[in-house]
């Protein structure tokens, strides 16, 4: 295997590559932190408007089998 053929661009691009990885990971992170930010609010919402369950006797159902 030669090589003496790299050039320093060619060297120098792989550089690039792993910093264009490393923002990429860094973007996914990001977005992945703010949809679990999302979710937590709307189960939060969700939670605030259901109804809370009566618990006097008239709550309850009689049910014959």
């Amino acid at each position: 295997m030669e090589i003496t053929g790299f050039s320093a661009s060619m060297v120098a691009s792989g550089g690039s590559v792993q910093t264009g990885d490393a923002v990429a990971v860094s973007v996914q992170k990001k977005a992945m932190d703010i949809q679990q930010s999302q979710a937590q609010q709307l189960i939060q919402s969700v939670e605030q408007s259901v109804p809370k369950p009566q618990t006097s006797s008239q709550s309850s159902i009689d049910v014959y089998v």
